[in-house]
C-alpha cells in the first residue's frame, strides 16, 4: 500500500473517531435512533455492493429490490428493541421477506430465464442476509443495559483490531505474508498484533468498567480472543467473496478503505457474538 493510501486512511480515522463519539454518546436518544439510521444506511449500501459481486460473476439478480429489502430488516429490529412491535412482528416480517425472494420465480416470463431461476433465488436470498442479518446485532447493542458503552466496547473491538493488524502488516510484516489464496497480502504479523490488541482492549475495558464487566480479567481476554478471532474471518470471508469476484475492493467510495463491505466485513461474524455474550453477562447480574 502506498504511504498516499496510508495518510488518506489515517484522515479518516481522525475524521470518523469523533463523528462515532457523536452518534454514540452525544445523540444517545430514542434507543440511538441516529446511530441505528446510520447503520441501516451502511447495511443497504453494502448489500448494493455485494450485487456487484454477483454482476462482476455474471450472476442474475433482482437489482436494488432485496438490497434496499435488507435495510428493513434492521428497522424491524430497531422498532422490536423500542418497544413498537412485538418479537413475533419481527419474525413475521422476516419470513415475509424471504417469502418475497422465492416468489420471485413466480414473475419468470421468458423461457430462457428458468434455467438461471435457481441463481436469481440464491443470489437474491444471498444479499438479503449478507450483511444485513449481522448488522442487525449491532442494532440490538441498543436494548442491552449500558447501550453507549457496549457499543464504544464493540467498536473499539473491531476497529482497534483492524488499525493495529493494519499497521503491523504495514511497517513490521511485509515478510510474514501467508500467500493465502483468497488475500495474499494478509501476514503473520498482522493477524498476531490485531488479535493481540483485541485482547488487550478487552482487558482494558474489564479495568476500565468493572461495574459493567463483572467477569474476570481471564475471561476478559478469552472473550478479547475469541472477538479477535472473529473479526479476522469476517474478514477472510469478505476477501474470498470479492477475490471469486475478481475485484480488489467492493467498492470506492471510502478514501482508503474501499467500499461500505470492506468495513462492514470485521464485524459480520463478530457482531451476534458480542451481541450474545454481553447479553448474558447483563441478565446474569
Amino acid at each position: 500500500m502506498s504511504l498516499a493510501k496510508f495518510w488518506v486512511r489515517t484522515t479518516l480515522l481522525f475524521f470518523t473517531v469523533p463523528f462515532f463519539y457523536i452518534l454514540i454518546f452525544v445523540l444517545p436518544y430514542h434507543n440511538h435512533l441516529v446511530f441505528n439510521l446510520c447503520t441501516v444506511a451502511a447495511t443497504i449500501a453494502g448489500a448494493l455492493e455485494v450485487e456487484n459481486l454477483f454482476r462482476k460473476k455474471g450472476i442474475p439478480i433482482s437489482r436494488f429490490i432485496f438490497s434496499f429489502l435488507s435495510g428493513t430488516l434492521l428497522l424491524a429490529t430497531y422498532l422490536e428493541i423500542a418497544g413498537i412491535i412485538e418479537r413475533s412482528w419481527y419474525t413475521a416480517w422476516f419470513i415475509i421477506v424471504v417469502s418475497l425472494v422465492l416468489l420471485r420465480a413466480a414473475w419468470i416470463r421468458n423461457r430462457s430465464d428458468i434455467q438461471s431461476l435457481l441463481q436469481l433465488v440464491s443470489s437474491s436470498l444471498f444479499i438479503l442476509i449478507y450483511p444485513a442479518l449481522f448488522t442487525s446485532f449491532i442494532v440490538k447493542l441498543s436494548s442491552l443495559e449500558y447501550p453507549s458503552i457496549a457499543l464504544l466496547f464493540f467498536f473499539s473491538l473491531v476497529f482497534g483490531n483492524d488499525i493495529m493488524a493494519y499497521l503491523a502488516g504495514k511497517f513490521l510484516g511485509k515478510k510474514s505474508r501467508l500467500k493465502l489464496l483468497i488475500s495474499p497480502n494478509k501476514t503473520g504479523i498482522g493477524f498476531i498484533a490485531g488479535f493481540i490488541c483485541s485482547i488487550a482492549v478487552a482487558v482494558l475495558f474489564k479495568f476500565l468498567f468493572p461495574h459493567i464487566l463483572t467477569f474476570s480479567t481471564f475471561t476478559a481476554g478469552l472473550f478479547g480472543a475469541v472477538m479477535g478471532a472473529a473479526v479476522i474471518l469476517g474478514d477472510l470471508v469478505e476477501s474470498a467473496l470479492k477475490r471469486s469476484a475478481h475485484i480488489k475492493d467492493s467498492s470506492s467510495i471510502i478514501p482508503g478503505r474501499g467500499g461500505m463491505l470492506d468495513s462492514l466485513d470485521s464485524m459480520i461474524i463478530s457482531a451476534p457474538i458480542f451481541y450474545f455474550v454481553l447479553n448474558f453477562i447483563f441478565r446474569v447480574n
